[in-house]
């Protein structure tokens, strides 16, 4: 590795007397790392700009727009909070949404990312609005800009002679938000390469891989404020922060770090499991190696106790931790480590030999084990275990089918393919395997993580295409170490022959050999397992001495190690590792530990390392295919970036002259709602539209993106994919206007068969429960509806007037609205029950959890009730409701 200050300092100081004399060698030794550090801190420097810039698209196109449909509710959050503070936010109870039952925002919601926005925003109102000359270390820079512009690298800043600042406004923030954290989850994911392979090289490639990767873009470009877009920065920060904390026994106190990240990961996105789980499998495996010691077992302590304190602060995390099955994993893990740290105390009191402290740890295992199976029997019938939700349940399904008909409506919920990991991680998951394979010389704790993390995040993502997202990290650290492998490779025999101190042959023979720097691991002597390598033996001696200094007692200890421990799995990988080396011809180990030496110290050696050097350099950038692909790979990054830049409430087409037409329909349909439809007025459409209906339209909606409360989706469903008459009858009570999008291409008729077997799983008598998927609600393969389909109202609203005999009764719903390029309709509802509005409105009628309560609870009115005895509640588990009643579907 290269490294940077402070190691730096070690290789300066160190001396190779070689080829050249000290007092020539030292100061071209000291310009040549100079000269790399300076390279490598402006590529730095361009990846994190490349990863802000890619993503800059859709605002330089659209402005500062919100994207997608869960980024409104987002944003809405946000300027709430903004505007009431921390307090009523977290006791905010919106009745605009969900109506009429409503929806407690402040137990539903991760508030991390709208407080990010928030305290940027409160951070940026004391800003002054004034343009500050540039700094002189970066208008230093325009040179080898100008340089690297002429020899096409793209995303490159321009420098101006001053930096513009002033305040934001929360919209410009959150729309901002996913660009800056884009650079930030880069540059974490570089320390993360770093971390496991202690190359710097590798850390910085993997930074620039990560910054443009596309699984990384699709979540995080420009106005897309979604949970994931600060979510990767807080994993890959976790992540880090957690294999520094037990790198070695000394790092411990990073683990407090690790459980403050974990908390912020926590408040930010309901992926928080999987890091809790990474984190709490990796903490067992180093159990499982032999790798458990007291600093693993305070780091791992710290991050448990202050992770889930802090996780448990998160309303709609609150207790899970310590109830949910998906979290009792790490839990188990904690107590386990307490154990064994219990154990390790005693094997000190009393001075154990290995034998009596093995049988000791399994009867305090043992004990423990009973113990903890007769809490979960007392526990169990109780209720005190939430089950697996629908959505981690079908990770580990075979099939795409959940049991959740909303769930399996979700595109992407759906299994990855082949063609989604060609597209999202291209070029570097080519590099993947090599990157795991060069891995294996440097077996840290962090290696062991690495490949933990590869297995899981490819197991998930084929399960569910959503996840593909996760993959963007380990890819590219993967591809990173793979490369960071290379470049150390080309540059290492410039910096021998300049003095770097090369391969010393250990006094200590093979087994020492192992340890050596070079490796990864550290070579510290063992304090108290006698003295082995105390002083060098020549060669005549080594092959006597060899069983001696091999002897698995006189190891010396490793990096993650702080003692010789007996009795467990280490002690047995040493007895292993040392029969192996038995069996290993000393003329073979000799040979071996020459040919290292003769390769770092030999001036012949050394010339053709360099030459080597000189030549593979010359094939990467010249001769082989990568020399091709990485623009290839560079310019899939960017087309990607732009495809991900329609906003969905407007996109852009290109025209037969080439220029391109923004199509802003929907973003038009819902400015006209909030300008010609009264305040109070409730709009119904399909649950993925009710968050940009209150955030755009600025009016009630029915239902949003949320999927808390199953039932009164499937009661939306039923309705829109009733019968025109059937469907006013209840319609009449809860809206004034209905909304639709049309147009084909993903319009509501493509998404109506998921809402009649949505409905269904609710009301049986709706499709029938021996037609659980609705296969009756459709079209038939030349693209006439089903008679069920065609007397709909949904199919009516879509094809009002545009599809010859095909109208809805304007005397029930009355079309008052069409977009220009016809993408919504919006219908008014005749013949609206003013009765049940009021009473809906009256907070007499809201049922409270306790009097005086922010918590209240809408009603459906009165003249519903028949419709919602219909009713059966369903097994959702999401919402620990083991009372519903199991669906056909």
């Amino acid at each position: 590795a290269l490294p940077i200050c402070p190691d730096a300092v070690k290789l300066l100081v160190s001396s190779n007397m070689g080829l050249l004399p000290a007092a020539v060698a030292f100061p071209l030794r000291l310009l040549l790392i100079c000269v790399l550090i300076f390279i490598q801190v402006l590529f730095l420097l361009y990846f994190l700009y490349a990863a802000y810039d890619i993503r800059l698209y859709p605002i330089e196109e659209f402005g500062h727009i919100i994207h997608e449909f869960d980024p409104w509710f987002n944003y809405r959050a946000a300027e709430y909070l903004a505007e009431h503070g921390l307090y009523k936010f977290l006791r905010w109870y919106d009745y605009e949404s969900w109506y009429p039952i409503g929806r407690p925002i402040g137990t539903t919601i991760y508030p991390g990312m709208q407080i990010t926005a928030v305290v940027i925003w409160e951070a940026m109102k004391k800003l002054p609005t004034a343009d500050i000359p540039m700094p002189w270390p970066i208008a230093a820079l325009r040179p080898f800009v100008k340089f690297a512009k002429g020899l096409g690298f793209p995303h490159l800043p321009q420098i101006k002679s001053a930096l513009a600042i002033s305040p934001m406004s929360v919209n410009d923030i959150c729309c901002m938000i996913p660009p800056w954290f884009g650079s930030s989850g880069a540059l974490f994911t570089g320390l993360l390469a770093y971390e496991i392979s202690r190359s710097v090289n590798a850390g910085i490639v993997t930074t620039g891989i990560m910054a443009i990767i596309p699984a990384h873009l699709m979540r995080s470009v420009g106005g897309e404020f979604d949970n994931e877009a600060v979510a990767m920065t807080n994993i890959c920060m976790t992540f880090w922060l957690w294999l520094l904390s037990v790198r070695t026994p000394k790092h411990w106190p990073v683990g407090a770090l690790a459980g403050l990240s974990y908390i912020y990961m926590v408040a930010t996105w309901g992926g928080y499991i999987f890091v809790l789980n990474m984190i709490g499998v990796h903490a067992a495996i180093l159990v499982l190696l032999g790798r458990f010691n007291s600093g693993a077992h305070k780091a791992y302590t710290l991050f448990f106790v202050i992770g889930t304190w802090g996780a448990m602060q998160v309303p709609v995390v609150g207790w899970q931790p310590l109830r949910s099955v998906e979290q009792m994993g790490p839990l188990l893990v904690f107590f386990g480590y307490q154990v064994l740290a219990f154990c390790d105390t005693q094997r000190r009191k009393r001075d154990m030999g290995a034998v009596e402290f093995a049988k000791f740890r399994i009867y305090v295992i043992a004990a423990f084990a009973a113990a903890f199976v007769a809490a979960c029997v007392f526990l169990y019938p109780t209720g005190y275990f939430g089950p697996i939700s629908s959505r981690i349940r079908g990770l580990f399904m075979k099939h795409t089918k959940t049991g959740n008909p909303l769930v399996d409506s979700v595109a992407e919920h759906q299994p990855a393919n082949a063609g989604m990991y060609a597209s999202y991680l291209n070029l570097p998951l080519d590099f993947a395997m090599l990157g795991g394979i060069v891995s294996l010389w440097k077996r840290n704790n962090g290696f062991y993580f690495f490949i933990l993390y590869a297995w899981v995040a490819q197991h998930f993502s084929l399960k569910m295409s959503r996840l593909v997202l996760i993959c963007a990290p380990i890819v590219s650290v993967a591809a990173g170490i793979w490369f960071g492998w290379v470049f150390d490779l080309i540059v290492e025999p410039f910096l021998l022959i300049l003095g770097k101190k090369g391969y010393e042959a250990p006094a200590g023979g093979a087994q020492a050999e192992s340890k050596a720097p070079d490796s990864g691991k550290a070579a510290k002597n063992d304090k108290t397992s006698g003295k082995a390598a105390q002083g060098k033996k020549g060669p005549s001696s080594a092959k006597s001495n060899k069983k001696s200094t091999q002897s698995p007692a006189n190891w010396t200890l490793e990096e993650f190690e702080e003692e010789p421990r007996v009795g467990g799995a280490m002690q047995i990988k040493r007895i292993l590792k040392h029969t192996i080396q038995e069996a290993i011809p000393q003329e073979t180990s000799d040979l071996y530990r020459q040919t290292r030496v003769a390769l770092d110290h030999d001036p012949t050696y050394l010339l053709g390392r360099a030459m080597f050097s000189v030549l593979l350099l010359f094939y990467l950038l010249s001769v082989s295919s990568l020399s091709k692909k990485v623009p290839v790979f560079i310019n899939h990054c960017d087309q990607v970036a732009r495809s991900l830049s329609n906003p969905q409430v407007m996109y852009s087409v290109r025209q037969r002259d080439g220029s391109n037409y923004i199509v802003d329909d929907y973003y038009k349909g819902y400015k006209w709602i909030d300008e010609n439809t009264p305040k109070d007025a409730r709009v119904m459409a399909w649950w993925d539209y009710g968050y940009q209906i209150t955030g755009i339209a600025k009016r009630t909606s029915i239902a949003d993106g949320n999927t808390w409360n199953h039932e009164h989706i499937a009661t939306l469903g039923r309705t829109l994919t009733s019968e025109t008459k059937k469907a006013h009858n209840a319609i009449r009570h809860l809206a004034d206007y209905v909304l639709v999008w049309a147009g084909g291409q993903g319009d509501d008729l493509g998404k109506s068969p998921h809402l009649a077997r949505i409905g269904n799983s609710v009301f049986p008598d709706h499709c029938g429960d021996d037609d659980p998927r609705c296969n009756n609600f459709g079209f038939y393969g030349g693209g006439e509806p089903t008679p069920m389909m065609a007397k709909s109202l949904l199919y009516k609203l879509v094809q009002h007037n545009v599809k010859a005999g095909v109208k809805v009764n304007e005397k029930l719903f009355k079309h008052v609205h069409t977009t220009k390029h016809g993408l919504m309709r919006v219908f008014q509802v005749m013949n609206v029950s003013q009765e049940s509005k009021d009473w809906i409105a009256d907070p007499s009628n809201r049922v409270c959890d306790a009097p005086g309560s922010w918590y209240c609870v809408g009603q459906y009115p009165p003249a519903l009730e028949k419709l919602i005895a219909k009713r059966k509640n369903f097994a959702q588990l999401e919402d620990f409701n083991k009372k519903g009643e199991k669906s056909a579907y």
